[in-house]
Order: structure tokens, then sequence, then C-alpha cells
């Protein structure tokens, strides 16, 4: 008997402890993510937004997503409701970055980490961005050539963005050692509402009021497509440029007709960019503060961009950019150069 009440003890006492060691995981509360969109009105921002609750999703987090349809201030108190249901994290994807200063700044003081989707806001444990540094410098070097070197062109944009903001930089960078390269009046706003439309009438109303213009630069993807057209419709393929970012289905099937421009397009990879943001925030939510994130995963992820173009297209082919130590060495010295290793 009792031998017997000893093994019962001794069975309970390791029930006990099994349960008790179940319990974290029990009680372990799932992660919530908040994922605020400007914008879902194209492609890119489709695919990527859905890359980053796919992943979140198959890490166990639970997701909730927003758009505010290209209202900044709609986004900004998607961002402030987050933050009043204490999400564990908070993705912002696209739109004006400066605007969301004041409420990241929030997020922060609550100890929620941010991510950040092309833009960079000091109060985010992350910024993932693409490469619109190099991409639209080479941009502008093609529609140099394509120029050359001399001529009017228009611009189309949409202020704010972050990401937009260094394109149009970049651009004109490259353009301000081109004195005989001038841009007519400033750069023509386009609403994400209606990006088409409004393209093709500026550019159709340019080409009117201008009749020699020889370029149109598009910080992004939609107003080409309204641009392409409305040079098409003026039969002015021959003598008009265009430049711009964002690989739009729509876009490339203009780029694909005979009768289309000279075109060069810079594209960005939604599922990349979307991965690393959400990789990002994966890794973030591991630790107990912002701060500890900030200190242990990397500030910047940056997504690479690829080039099509109609024309011109030895400018864009791929290079080899990294080098060992030992390749740099004879690239710069020759090969057989002594080596002081």
């Amino acid at each position: 008997m009792k031998r017997g009440k000893l093994i019962a003890c001794i069975a309970i006492v390791f029930i006990l402890c099994f349960s008790i060691a179940l319990v974290p995981d029990v009680l372990a509360r799932q992660k919530v993510v908040g994922v605020s969109n400007l914008w879902l009105g194209n492609e890119w921002n489709q695919r990527c937004h859905k890359v980053i609750c796919d992943y979140l999703r198959s890490k166990g987090h639970k997701v909730i997503s927003t758009n505010a349809q290209g209202r900044t201030s709609q986004q900004k108190a998607d961002v402030e409701n987050f933050i009043s249901m204490k999400v564990d994290g908070i993705v912002i994807k696209g739109g004006e970055g400066d605007a969301f200063l004041d409420v990241s700044k929030k997020a922060w003081d609550a100890n929620i980490p941010i991510v950040d989707v092309i833009m960079m806001l000091p109060y985010a444990v992350h910024h993932s961005v693409d490469d619109s540094w190099q991409g639209t410098t080479n941009l502008a070097i093609w529609m140099v050539n394509q120029m050359h070197g001399s001529g009017k062109y228009i611009a189309l944009h949409a202020a704010g963005w972050h990401t937009l903001e260094v394109r149009k930089r970049m651009l004109e960078e490259v353009f301000s050692w081109f004195p005989n390269i001038k841009r007519i009046g400033d750069y023509h706003e386009v609403d994400p509402a209606d990006p088409v439309n409004r393209a093709y009438q500026i550019t159709k109303a340019s080409l009117r009021a201008h009749p020699d213009l020889k370029g149109v630069v598009t910080t992004w993807g939609l107003p080409a497509v309204g641009a392409i057209k409305a040079i098409m419709e003026m039969k002015k393929e021959k003598q008009v440029c265009v430049v711009s970012i964002d690989q739009e289905r729509s876009l490339l099937a203009l780029m694909h007709k005979p009768n289309c421009p000279p075109t060069a397009v810079v594209g960005i990879e939604p599922d990349l960019q979307g991965l690393l943001a959400a990789k990002a925030m994966d890794a973030a939510l591991k630790y107990k503060t912002v701060q500890e994130a900030r200190a242990h995963i990397p500030a910047v992820s940056l997504t690479p961009c690829s080039y099509v173009a109609t024309t011109g297209i030895d400018e864009f082919k791929r290079k080899v950019i990294y080098k060992t130590i030992d390749e740099a060495w004879e690239g710069n010295f020759g090969k057989g150069a002594k080596k002081p290793w």
C-alpha cells in the first residue's frame, strides 16, 4: 500500500512539473502586428503588402492591416489606432514620411517597434528601402544619352514619399551637369487617385505648348502609362523619351508595343522588399524593448533594382560590383602585381 501511494505521489509530481513547464507555451500571447498602407492601388503595393502579411502569419503572429486609400491623414489615424490598441509591432508602408514623425515617436515611447517601408523614420527600428539612389542615377544618364545632352523635359511626381524624393534628387543631380537640358516648370503633382489620366493630360498639354519636348520623367510607375499614351496619340514617339520607376504590368505592356517611345524603367521587386521588412519585424518582436531591437537588428535593408528599356540597353547590362580583396588588387594594379600579404 505504501509503495502504491509512493508511485501515485511520484506520478502526481511528474504531471505537475510537466504542466508547469507547459504554462508559458499555453499562456504565451500571440503577437499582434499592425500593417499600415497608404495605398494599395497598384500591383507593387498589393504584392509587397501580401508578402509582409503572409510571412508574419507564418511565424504565428496575428496581422491587422489597413489601407488609407492615398490619404495621409487616414494613414496617420490608422497608426494612432494601432498604438491605442497596444499592438506588439507596426509596419508603416509607403506614405509621406515626415508626416509620421509624431506618431512614430508615440509608438517608440509606448515600446512598440516600427518597421518602415520606403521611408526613413528616426523612431523606426528598421528601414526597408529600395536602391533609388543608383537606380535613378542610371535612368538619368540613359535619358541624357537619349536626349544627346540637350532639350526640354517635364517631370511627374507625388510629393512627400521619401523614396520618390530620393529619385527626384538623383535625377536633378545628373541633369544639373547638363545646362542645355532644361525642365519645363516645376515637378507636376500626380494624385495617386487617378495617376494615369492626370499624367496623360499633363503630357498632352505640355506637348501642345512645347512641340519640341524631348523627355518625360516620372518618379513612379503609373504616371508613365499616361505619359506614353499621350506621346503615342500625338505621334511623338520618335522624339520623346520616358523614364520611370516601378515595372507596372500596364507599363510593361505598353513598352512591348512597336510604337512605344524610347522608355527605360527601374523595377524594385515587391516580394523581396516585403520579405525583408517582415523579417525585420519578426526579429524586432523577439526583444523586450525598442532600444534592444534597434541595437540588435540591422538598421536598413536595401532592395536592389533591375532595369528594362526599349533601347540603349547596354547601359544597364548587369556588372559584378563586389570583389574580393585579391580581385580588387588585381583590378587596380594588374594581375601578377606584388601583394603586401
